[in-house]
């Protein structure tokens, strides 16, 4: 039996997956968000990330074996790699890490890939930084956090006034932000160009001298933008793609770039690319699987996500050839406006619809919801898949067309 450490929170995939396989886990929580601190449970240790010295001690006085260290969510990237380094198990390289997870660094190293892959951008510490940016570049632009996730007070701005609204409004709640959903981290600022085109995810695997294991199947997205909604949210992630062999050629290649020039070793990928006329532009890699990657390909192709993880964890090889390819898509629905939830409408529909897989409401009825570039997380997700296309497609559609979020 192996043990795998999880650092900093679990995803029951990926834990529920350990224990199927008669392995077992140790979770180094962190304290901040921990349900139900004062509980010892038999799997969890708290720990303060706010030090990582404290962490390291931590996992050195545990005098146990693991195969392996494991993190599936952003803000423990960095503690996963210098936790790994430390009991001396593969992990990223720490300065990958640290680029990983972080949007300046990440461009810097994107400005030396082979050919150009990336928008052009800058740090913001003042208006005066936005207007120098605009003149150079134009509109639109994109005004982002450099160190968040989950599309959190992304701004698309088209006009200076619309700018330094929404730039205003980044900086007023932006502590605040970073205190509930990263309080480990420096808040910064990025702007960078708005790329026109379809927007994709490519995920890969690399292993301990470098070698890159690409996905074949590439993800589709849909933004908030995309369906009418004054906000950038993914609302959709969809297999499979619709791109063309070659479109879907070039963007592989343009991940594996992206890679090479974050230096990545021992690690997922989870890479989003936008195809623009001139080419594929990656928006960020994450050091990570993409979100609901593990259902997502397990549904549509057949691929054990999970398994690849642990063994890239230890240091092994993956295989992730599918053996089927069918359709299968999450969505993530937001209200259109800051408000009151109060239902989601035609639910009692939607739950029976033939193709659903999972639905999470994650906010109740009288909480306080809101756009993600107001700081706020996705009200319900959804996730279909079906064998047979035409039923998907039909199901799809109705979500589409009469699914949403009611606020008061």
């Amino acid at each position: 039996m192996k043990t795998y450490l999880i650092v900093g929170k679990k995803f029951s995939g990926l834990s529920e997956y350990i224990l199927s396989q008669g392995h077992d886990y140790l979770l180094l929580r962190d304290k901040i968000g921990a349900k139900n601190p004062e509980k010892k449970l038999k799997r969890r240790i708290l720990v303060d990330f706010s030090n990582i010295k404290e962490i390291i001690h931590t996992v050195r006085k545990l005098d146990m074996e693991f195969a392996g260290v494991i993190s599936t969510y952003e803000n423990y990237i960095l503690p996963t790699a210098i936790i790994a380094q430390n009991i001396g198990l593969p992990g990223i390289p720490i300065n990958s890490a640290e680029a990983c997870t972080d949007k300046e660094l990440m461009r810097q190293l994107f400005s030396k890939a082979e050919s150009t892959i990336s928008p052009s951008f800058n740090v913001v510490k003042s208006e005066h930084d936005l207007i120098d940016f605009t003149n150079q570049h134009g509109f639109p632009v994109i005004l982002k956090p450099a160190n968040l996730a989950k599309s959190i007070l992304v701004t698309k701005s088209n006009n200076i006034s619309e700018l330094l609204e929404q730039y205003r409004f980044a900086t007023n709640n932006i502590q605040a932000i970073y205190k509930k959903y990263a309080p480990d981290r420096q808040p910064k600022l990025i702007i960078e160009e708005f790329l026109e085109g379809s927007i994709h995810s490519v995920d890969a695997f690399i292993d301990t001298r470098g070698t890159i294991t690409v996905l074949d199947q590439i993800v589709d997205y849909q933004s908030g933008h995309d369906i009418g909604y004054d906000d950038n949210f993914h609302y959709s992630r969809t297999l499979p793609s619709k791109l063309s062999d070659d479109d879907q050629t070039s963007l592989k290649e343009c991940a594996e770039m992206g890679i090479r020039a974050l230096k990545m070793k021992s690690s997922a990928a989870h890479v989003e690319v936008i195809m623009t006329k001139d080419g594929p532009r990656i928006v960020e890699i994450g050091a990570r699987n993409g979100g609901y990657r593990e259902r997502m390909h397990r549904l549509a192709n057949n691929i054990d996500i999970p398994a690849a993880t642990l063994s890239i964890s230890e240091g092994g090889n993956v295989d992730i050839r599918a053996t089927k390819n069918e359709p299968c898509a999450v969505l993530e629905l937001f209200p259109m406006n800051k408000g009151v939830f109060k239902s989601v409408k035609n639910l009692d529909i939607l739950e029976k619809l033939e193709s659903i897989k999972y639905i999470k409401t994650k906010y109740q009825p009288g909480e306080t919801i809101g756009k993600s570039s107001q700081g706020y997380k996705a009200v319900l997700i959804i996730i279909i898949h079906n064998s047979n296309l035409d039923q998907f497609n039909k199901d799809l559609a109705y979500i589409n067309d009469n699914v949403e979020i009611l606020i008061k």
